[in-house]
């Protein structure tokens, strides 16, 4: 039984990495892709 968890740790572990990283890059990807129109605003209020 207690193998059984500690996979079940270890899978929640690897699930939540492959999450973060796809997170990351898919944010990284859009942030690259499109401009943002909020950075402009930004810019001439400075």
């Amino acid at each position: 039984m207690k193998s059984k968890q500690s996979g079940v740790k270890f899978s929640i572990i690897l699930f939540s990495v492959i999450i973060l990283g796809v997170s990351a890059w898919f944010t990284k990807a859009q942030a690259t892709e499109i401009p943002k129109p909020e950075g402009n605003v930004a810019h001439s209020s400075v």
